[in-house]
């Protein structure tokens, strides 16, 4: 896979099961314990074991994973040693690393227009982003911070602009220093904020504008719960990506999105939200047109039943996805 676009997964809750104790999980197949749980249970255990992360992507056939940062976030102190080893196991299994930046409690003021607060976010994103360049990662992933509906408007809102601004240049100084692209993406639109693909791409260009190298993610899953605002959702939504330079693109997030139910990244073979397979057939043609360098499964598992089955649909997903990507 080397020199062509990668496939890659970050794996979300899909293998957590599997780290919970043998109580939990005679608990979760009783319904005692839920989705929620079962993550608050293991989640943090699961993302430790990067070795695992990076043996299951390739053995599915994909040549990517993403690590996600996100509390519970186990890598920030973890040694040198530690994190030479993530780099030469995935050297060793010619897979390819990015990192996705912590988006929820301090992770998610990278807007905010209150300069302590922000200034306190920027600073744990770099060192999630020097952790990104010791384990070898070609890409860290940002969101462009949340906001309160009251602050979403007016002036707030310009100045929550001018605020994710410095944070991009100041953050992609230190990516590119360390060698490492970095990227934003749009959030959904239940951050009240930087949801719509034009807001984002301002913000970003206005970056770049400041001589910073910053690339834009698009998610079009979270794209996609415009629906839920009252905005209208193409036939073709895929085709949003036509819009796009190249210049900007280096690593997009794939998921789906079910309107009407609030529900994020169902398995994309099932076809239970908007990307039917000629949607991703489509998109995979833009995106290879386009130059992008990576694109990341963000799926997640739903129900019991799921999880119970997690290795059977992990391998149904991943070959109808690789199959209509041609990978």
């Amino acid at each position: 896979m080397r020199g062509a676009m990668r496939l890659g997964r970050d794996f979300t809750n899909c293998l957590v099961f599997d780290y919970l104790s043998d109580e939990e999980k005679k608990a979760f197949a009783a319904g005692t314990l839920d989705l929620g749980s079962m993550n608050a249970a293991a989640l943090h255990k699961t993302k430790l074991d990067t070795t695992r992360q990076i043996e299951v992507a390739r053995k599915l056939g994909f040549g990517h994973v993403e690590l996600d940062a996100d509390p519970p976030n186990p890598y920030l102190g973890l040694p040198r040693e530690h994190r030479e080893k993530i780099k030469r196991v995935a050297e060793y299994n010619d897979i390819t690393l990015s990192l996705h930046l912590p988006y929820s409690y301090v992770g998610g003021a990278l807007c905010c227009m209150q300069e302590d607060d922000r200034a306190i976010a920027v600073e744990l994103h770099k060192q999630c982003i020097e952790f990104a360049a010791d384990i070898g990662a070609k890409h860290v992933n940002a969101h462009p911070g949340s906001a309160p509906f009251y602050h979403a408007v007016g002036r707030y809102r310009e100045r929550m602009r001018g605020a994710l601004v410095r944070s991009l240049v100041e953050l992609a100084e230190l990516a590119s220093r360390l060698g490492v692209n970095f990227c934003m993406e749009n959030n959904t639109v239940f951050d009240n904020v930087f949801s719509e693909i034009g807001e984002c791409v301002l913000a970003i260009e206005d970056a770049r504008r400041q001589g910073v190298d910053v690339y834009f993610n698009l998610d079009i899953g979270h794209w996609l719960t415009r629906a839920d605002a009252g905005k209208e959702i193409p036939p073709s939504p895929e085709k949003v990506m036509e819009i796009l330079p190249p210049e900007l693109l280096k690593e997009l997030h794939l998921n789906d999105y079910v309107p009407g139910k609030r529900m994020f990244h169902p398995p994309l073979h099932l076809e239970w939200g908007e990307l039917k397979r000629e949607n991703l057939g489509r998109y995979a043609e833009i995106v290879k047109r386009k130059g992008v360098e990576v694109v990341v499964l963000e799926t997640a598992l739903k129900n019991v039943e799921q999880v119970l089955a997690r290795h059977d649909l992990l391998a149904a997903e991943s070959r109808y996805v690789c199959e209509v990507f041609g990978v």
